[in-house]
C-alpha cells in the first residue's frame, strides 16, 4: 500500500498548490484574477502541448499513467479555476476552488489507500467507495467551516450554513461519481468547483 500512498502523496501534495488560486482572489478584484488565469492557463496549455508531443518531460512522479498520452490533470485544474471565477460569485468561487483543493487531495491519498479506490482502473464501477466520500464531504465540510469565521473581502457576500453545505454536498458528489460524456470520462478537476458552485448558487438563491 505505501508504494501507491507515496506517489500519490507527491502529486497531491502539487495539488494543493491550486489552494493559492483562491487565497489570492481573496484580495484582488475578479477582472484581475480573469486577466492572470488567462494568461496562465494559455501558457500552461502551450507548455502542455509540448510535453503531448514530446517536446518536454515532466518527473514521473507528477504525471499518472494515463496522463502520459493524455491532457493532465493540472490543465482541467487551472481551466476550472478560470470558469468558476469567470461564471460564479466571488464568495462561491473561492469555496469550491478550495473545496476542490483540499477535498481531491484528501479523496486522492484516500483512493490509494482504499481497494477499488480509482474508479478509473475499476471496470464497471462508477462511484467510489463510501470511505472515500466520507473523506471527501469531511473535508469540504472543515473548510467551508472556516471559511464562514474568515472575515470577507469587501466584495465578497455572507452565503449561509445551509449555502455551504450544498456546496460540500456538490463537490463531493463531483469527486465520487465517474462522469463520463459520450463515453469519454471527464475529469473530476472540472466536475468538481462546477458542480459545488451550482449547488451553491441555487440554494443561495432560493
Amino acid at each position: 500500500m505505501f508504494e501507491l500512498l507515496l506517489p500519490e502523496l507527491r502529486r497531491k501534495s502539487i495539488h494543493l498548490t491550486g489552494a493559492l488560486i483562491p487565497a489570492v482572489y481573496y484580495f484582488i478584484d475578479r477582472e484581475t484574477a480573469i486577466v492572470f488565469l488567462s494568461i496562465i492557463n494559455a501558457v500552461l496549455l502551450v507548455v502542455e502541448w509540448l510535453r503531448l508531443h514530446g517536446k518536454l518531460n515532466f518527473p514521473e512522479m507528477l504525471i499518472r499513467p494515463h496522463e502520459k498520452k493524455q491532457v493532465a490533470a493540472y490543465i482541467y485544474f487551472q481551466l476550472a479555476a478560470l470558469f468558476t471565477i469567470l461564471v460564479f460569485d466571488k464568495t462561491i468561487a473561492i469555496a469550491a476552488l478550495f473545496m476542490l483543493a483540499f477535498g481531491d487531495a484528501a479523496s486522492g491519498i484516500a483512493g490509494a489507500a482504499v481497494r477499488g479506490g480509482n474508479v478509473r482502473q475499476e471496470t464497471g464501477r462508477w462511484i467510489k467507495p463510501l470511505p472515500i466520500i466520507a473523506v471527501m464531504f469531511s473535508v469540504c465540510t472543515a473548510t467551508w467551516v472556516i471559511l464562514m469565521n474568515l472575515p470577507h473581502a469587501p466584495d465578497m457576500k455572507v452565503l449561509s450554513p445551509g449555502v455551504y453545505f450544498m456546496g460540500a454536498l456538490g463537490a463531493t458528489l463531483g469527486d465520487a461519481v465517474h462522469l463520463r460524456i459520450i463515453g469519454k470520462p471527464v475529469d473530476d478537476n472540472l466536475v468538481i468547483p462546477v458542480l459545488a458552485s451550482i449547488f451553491m448558487t441555487i440554494s443561495s438563491s432560493g
